[in-house]
C-alpha cells in the first residue's frame, strides 16, 4: 500500500519511513507541499503523512477524500489538537512511535474510511432505488394519460407507440372526439428528457381535456388557433420548456384533415396506395415566442389512406449517414402495409425501421391514422 510522507528533511524522516516499510507499506517521500500534491494526484496513495501542520491542513483542503495525518516530534496541547482535528485531519501522532502503534492507527484510519465509503455507497444505492421507484410510478401515471391503443373514431383507426429513452418520456400522443363531427389528434415532443419534460406532458393532457370543453367553432377549421392558445398557456407557466407539436383536426362529414406544425420534425407522412410523401409545413415551437402563427394544410382522405407521424427520436435511432437517407427510409417504412393479419401496420413500420435493437438516444414515437372504407 502506497503512502506519501511529506517532510522537508528527508533524512530526519528516514527512520520513520523504514518503520513503515517493515510493516509492508510503500512510503514515498515528498520534500515539499507542491511535490506532495503532484504525487497524490498522479499516484493515488491511500494515506498522506505530513510533519508540518500547515501542510497537512493544505493537503486536507485539496485532497478531500484522502486521509491526512500529522506526525512530528512536537507535543500538541488540547487546543492545538482540537484545531487540527477540526480542520479534517484524520489523526495526530507524536514521534517517535512503535511499529505496533503505527499498524494499529493506520488500520483504524483505513477501516474508518472504508466504513464511511461503504455507508455512502449504500446511501447512494438507496437513493437511486427510491428515484427509480418514483420514476416507475410516474411512468405508470404517464401511461394512464395516453388514449386507448388502438382506438377507432368512426371509420378512422388510431394506433401509437412511444418508447422512452429514460423511464419517463417527453413525447406525448393524444387523439379524441371534439364534436360528433370533428376529432383531434397530435404528437408532441417536449424539449429535454426525464421528469421535467414528462411534467409538461401532464399539461398537454390537461389541455386536451380543456380543448374538448372550451373550443371555439373557428378552431375546428383552423387548428392553428389551438396551438396559439396552447402557446400562451405554456408561456404563462414559465417552466422554461418548449414543445414541438404536430396537430390535426379531422372532419367526418368531409373526410378531410387540417394539419398544423409547430416546429415538429419530421413532418407528417401521407400514404396513398403505395406512395408516401411528406406534408411540408413550417411553424415555431410552442412555449418560446410571444407571437406565433400557423397555416393549416388541409387534405382529403380516401378509403385506405394513412397518416404517419414520427418524433425526431426515430430519426436519431436510424443508422443512415445523412438526413435525406433517413427520410427515404421513413417514407419506405410508412408506405408498406402489414405483412400479415397477425402483424399490425405499426409493427410492420417498426420492424422495417429495425427499432427494436440497440440503445435509445432519444424518446421514439409513432402515431398512425388510417381511414377505413
Amino acid at each position: 500500500m502506497s503512502l506519501v510522507v511529506v517532510d522537508s528533511d528527508e533524512e530526519a524522516s528516514a527512520y520513520f519511513r523504514e518503520q513503515l516499510r517493515q510493516l509492508g507499506f510503500d512510503p514515498v517521500p515528498a520534500a515539499d507541499l507542491k511535490l506532495a500534491l503532484e504525487m497524490c494526484k498522479h499516484t493515488a496513495p491511500e494515506l498522506v503523512i505530513s510533519t508540518r501542520v500547515d501542510w497537512a491542513k493544505e493537503l486536507t483542503g485539496e485532497l478531500r477524500r484522502l486521509p491526512v495525518v500529522v506526525a512530528n516530534v512536537q507535543e500538541q496541547d488540547s487546543d492545538s489538537l482540537l484545531s487540527i482535528l477540526r480542520a479534517g485531519i484524520a489523526d495526530v501522532w507524536q514521534l517517535p512511535v512503535s511499529k505496533e502503534f503505527l499498524k494499529e492507527r493506520i488500520d483504524s484510519i483505513l477501516s474508518r474510511i472504508q466504513s464511511t465509503a461503504t455507508h455512502t455507497e449504500n446511501q447512494l444505492r438507496q437513493h437511486v432505488a427510491d428515484l427509480q421507484r418514483d420514476q416507475r410510478a410516474g411512468r405508470y401515471i404517464q401511461m394512464g394519460m395516453l388514449p386507448p391503443n388502438p382506438m377507432a373514431i368512426d371509420r378512422y383507426r388510431f394506433q401509437h407507440r412511444i418508447i422512452p429513452s429514460l423511464i419517463l418520456s417527453g413525447d406525448f400522443v393524444d387523439y379524441f372526439r371534439i364534436t360528433d363531427r370533428h376529432f383531434a389528434f397530435y404528437v408532441a415532443d417536449v424539449s429535454g428528457h426525464g421528469a421535467s419534460s414528462a411534467f409538461v406532458t401532464v399539461l398537454l393532457k390537461n389541455f386536451s381535456r380543456r380543448l374538448r370543453r372550451e373550443y371555439r367553432p373557428s378552431m375546428l377549421t383552423n387548428p392553428g388557433e389551438i396551438l396559439e392558445w396552447f402557446n400562451r398557456e405554456l408561456l404563462e407557466q414559465k417552466i422554461d420548456k418548449h414543445v414541438t407539436l404536430l396537430m390535426a383536426i379531422g372532419d367526418l362529414d368531409t373526410d378531410s384533415v387540417c394539419l398544423v406544425n409547430a416546429g415538429h420534425f419530421p413532418p407528417a407522412i401521407l400514404v396513398k396506395d403505395s406512395s408516401a410523401f411528406f406534408i411540408e409545413q413550417k411553424g415555431k415551437p410552442v412555449g418560446l415566442f410571444d407571437e406565433v402563427k400557423y397555416t393549416p394544410s388541409c387534405i382529403d382522405l380516401q378509403p385506405g389512406d394513412r397518416l404517419v407521424i414520427f418524433s425526431d427520436g426515430v430519426l436519431d435511432a436510424l443508422d443512415e449517414p445523412d438526413l435525406s437517407k433517413k427520410e427515404e427510409r421513413l417514407l419506405k417504412a410508412a408506405a408498406q402495409k402489414g405483412k400479415s393479419a397477425k402483424v399490425s401496420y405499426m409493427d410492420s413500420i417498426w420492424q422495417s425501421l429495425d427499432l427494436e435493437r440497440g440503445s435509445i438516444p432519444d424518446d421514439m414515437t409513432c402515431l398512425t391514422v388510417q381511414r377505413g372504407s
